[in-house]
């Protein structure tokens, strides 16, 4: 019984700091990833890896990689590189300060598929559209404005990345979960410190006891020796 409680101890301990360095970890890229954003044209990422919260509904369409309101989207910041090898199909993301500061729309970024790409003055364009069923092509982009390319989607995910983006979402949902972490983790490590130290008081104190037990039985025998040598002393006066 008892090594199976200590077992569960174990395992719950080892399950509690994996959650406490998951959500650290996750603090520090999701901070820095933030703090790499010097334009408001740039998309937070890590290591080129970035995310966009999706807030229309203009790729709600029929194919594999559609999308819609609320999804999150993982894309691939693009360099010169990258950006020559895009095809028609692709799903690019740009800024169009058009539409920037516009209810609803606040970042300015669209996600949309390459449906043309043309040269004009040895210049390459493309031409984006959403796959919502009616949209129309958007205005051409200059192929350097193509910021990042669709990799992946989580869907409904953007809402929660929005609400994180909050002061008061980074506060609970980050903020307050680390505190509580860390505040446990100092309870826990009080108590280890105690639990050792009150260990090492115990150890001192058995090894006082059995230190004093040997002193005691030094004297008993010490004092049992000069008896025995009175008793001699006595003897041979008497012979």
């Amino acid at each position: 019984m008892n090594n199976q409680l200590k077992w569960v101890k174990k395992v719950s301990k080892i399950v509690l700091n994996v959650l406490f360095y998951s959500v650290i970890v996750s603090l520090v890229l999701f901070s820095i990833a933030n703090m790499q954003l010097k334009e408001k044209n740039d998309i937070a990422n890590i290591f080129g890896n970035g995310f966009v919260s999706v807030i229309t509904d203009s790729m709600d369409g029929d194919e594999p990689d559609s999308f819609t309101i609320d999804d999150l989207l993982f894309v691939k910041v693009l360099d010169d590189q990258s950006r020559s090898e895009l095809e028609i199909g692709d799903i690019i993301t740009y800024y169009d300060f058009q539409i920037d500061g516009l209810p609803g729309q606040p970042a300015g970024f669209i996600t949309h598929r390459i449906i043309d790409i043309f040269e004009l003055d040895d210049e390459v364009f493309f031409v984006t559209q959403g796959d919502k069923f009616g949209a129309l092509p958007d205005d051409p982009i200059h192929i350097s404005e193509a910021i990042a390319v669709y990799q992946s989607k989580w869907q409904n995910a953007g809402t929660a990345l929005k609400y994180l983006q909050t002061p008061q979402g980074f506060a609970l949902v980050v903020i307050l979960p680390v505190a509580l972490l860390l505040i446990f983790e100092g309870v826990m490590l009080t108590r280890n410190i105690l639990a050792v130290n009150r260990e090492k008081m115990n150890e001192q104190l058995k090894e006082q006891k059995e230190q004093a037990q040997l002193n005691l039985e030094s004297e008993k025998e010490k004092i049992r020796q000069q008896i025995l040598e009175e008793l001699k002393k006595q003897q041979d006066t008497k012979q």
